[in-house]
C-alpha cells in the first residue's frame, strides 16, 4: 500500500473516473460526463496539494491499482470523512478494503481526528457489513423521494 502522490497522474485519472462512475451508478439523478471527470481530477489534485486529503492505493505486481481509499480531514470538526473506498471486483475478498480503511484510520488519528465518517449506498451491504465489523455505527439515515415537477411546457 502506498500514499498517492500528486505526480501519479494515471492513478488520479483512474480514481476520478471510478468515483464519477460510482456516483452515476448509485444515484440515478447523477450523470458522469467528461466535465465531471475533469472537475473530479481537479478536486483530487487540489486536495492532495493544499488540503488535508489523503489517498491510499493498493497495487499488484504489475502496478495495476487493485483498490483505493480517499479521505479528507476536517480540522474544525476534528473528523475524517471518507470520500470513497473502492476495490476492483476481481480483487475483492482479499481484505484490501479492510487494510485501506485501517490505513486511513491510522492517518486520521495522526491528524487529530476524533471520529471518522463514511456515506454508504443503502444497497451496499458488503460495505455496511465491513464498517459494522470495524466498529462503525449508523448515525443517520438519509431518505429521498423523487418529485414530479410540471413545467410550463407540461414536461415531466
Amino acid at each position: 500500500m502506498e500514499r498517492l502522490q500528486l505526480s501519479q497522474k494515471d492513478f488520479i485519472h483512474q480514481i476520478a473516473t471510478i468515483h464519477e462512475t460510482e456516483l452515476a451508478r448509485q444515484y440515478d439523478t447523477y450523470t458522469c460526463t467528461s466535465l465531471s471527470k475533469a472537475l473530479r481530477i481537479e478536486m483530487i489534485e487540489h486536495g492532495l496539494k493544499y488540503n488535508d486529503d489523503r489517498i491510499f492505493i493498493e497495487t499488484n505486481e504489475q502496478n495495476e491499482m487493485m483498490g483505493f481509499i480517499w479521505a479528507r480531514y476536517i480540522p474544525n470538526e476534528r473528523k475524517a470523512l471518507i470520500e470513497i473506498l473502492f476495490v476492483h471486483e476481481m480483487f475483492r475478498q482479499q481484505h484490501i478494503g479492510t487494510s485501506l480503511k485501517k490505513a486511513v484510520e491510522s492517518w486520521a488519528i495522526g491528524q487529530g481526528a476524533q471520529s471518522i465518517e463514511s456515506t454508504i449506498a443503502a444497497d451496499n451491504m458488503v460495505m455496511q457489513s465491513l464498517n459494522l465489523n470495524m466498529g462503525y455505527q449508523i448515525n443517520s439515515v438519509v431518505m429521498s423521494k423523487k418529485l414530479i415537477i410540471n413545467n410550463e411546457d407540461n414536461n415531466k
